[in-house]
């Protein structure tokens, strides 16, 4: 009898133990608190009403307790994107950005979907490294609709209220970045949906098919800044304008997207890279490390959206895959040929 009482209250402080060890498992995943930063910093657009700003800390899960709190005014706008006419009442949208670990890359949630209307989580990314911003977590909330651009601008209030320095300039490329993916993405989206291939599908699927083309973008963009990254390595000194466009094309065509590309496109992203390579930091070696963490969730993306779209899906997937292959094959056969030619 006695034993058997035992056995029950062993297993009864197992039981205990193991519910424990659970509760600090969440509690640990849902508020960590980062050494460097302490509590997530939590920044809200000055433009809020407090009805609204009420409704946004609600839409992100958070309370005055749980995070230190900022405000991104109008100032802060012309101060890290150099435009804007410093007025607050345009400050919407608003951000929770928590420091991660080193290694742990960038990752973005935007928790309002319907009313961040042209930014997708994935283009924050590029812009948020061009910008010198590493391993964050950053959730993007707005209770009325608008674009997204500013939402940047919250991440750098975040970073700068915990003594991390952000560079203007970085931070200024990384708008027009942003600026750039936004427009080359939308005219690659029309052009897609214009071709024949892209009529048989739905609404729904078109959708989907359009999240897969502004991820093949933005791994495009991670292409051509390691692409330059290397290249400067190499030679000890800047792509001439014929190296850079070379590698804008090729970036564009190893991602399946030449075929939907204008002229004006093309030369907008030969622009954009010219800076990359004129903007200290944006193509070290900490940048590079941290493109290499996003590259993988632009190809999950690709992969989750064919996966969701049956035939059309295959081809969108299939072409890309043999595109990857195919350069990847074309760079191990230049860099063979050199090897047994300096023997």
């Amino acid at each position: 009898m006695k034993l058997h009482k035992y056995i029950l209250l062993a297993g009864l402080g197992l039981s205990l133990g193991a519910g424990l060890i659970n509760q600090t498992k969440v509690h640990a995943e849902d508020g960590v608190i980062n050494e460097r930063w302490g509590k997530p910093t939590f920044v809200a657009g000055a433009g809020l009403s407090q009805q609204q700003l009420d409704e946004t800390m609600n839409k992100l899960g958070i309370n005055q307790d749980s995070v230190k709190m900022e405000t991104a005014t109008g100032a802060d706008l012309v101060k890290y994107l150099g435009y804007g006419s410093g007025d607050d009442s345009v400050m919407l949208s608003s951000v929770v950005v928590s420091r991660e670990d080193q290694g742990k890359g960038i990752n973005v949630k935007i928790l309002t979907p319907e009313n961040i209307t042209q930014i997708t989580a994935d283009q924050y990314k590029n812009p948020l490294v061009t910008a010198g911003i590493t391993d964050a977590t950053v959730k993007v909330a707005s209770v009325v609709k608008v674009t997204g651009e500013s939402a940047l601008t919250g991440v750098y209030k975040a970073f700068e209220s915990n003594g991390e320095t952000v560079d203007p300039e970085r931070a200024q490329l990384a708008q027009t970045e942003l600026d750039t993916t936004s427009d080359v993405s939308q005219s690659v989206v029309n052009k897609a949906n214009e071709q024949s291939q892209n009529q048989n599908l739905s609404d729904s699927e078109k959708e989907k098919a359009d999240e897969a083309y502004k991820a093949q973008l933005n791994q495009t963009l991670v292409d051509i800044k390691k692409e330059l990254a290397e290249l400067k390595e190499k030679q000890g000194e800047l792509a001439t304008k014929e190296d850079v466009e070379k590698i804008v094309n090729d970036a564009l065509e190893k991602n399946n997207l030449s075929q939907y590309v204008t002229k004006d496109d093309i030369n907008q992203l030969v622009a954009l890279a010219e800076k990359y390579q004129t903007t200290d930091g944006v193509l070290d070696k900490e940048s590079i490390e941290q493109l290499d963490k996003i590259s993988s969730d632009f190809k999950g993306t690709v992969n989750k959206v064919s996966d969701q779209l049956g035939k059309f899906g295959d081809s969108l997937k299939g072409t890309l895959e043999e595109n990857q292959g195919f350069f990847a094959n074309l760079w191990q056969q230049i860099k063979e040929f050199f090897s047994g030619s300096s023997k």
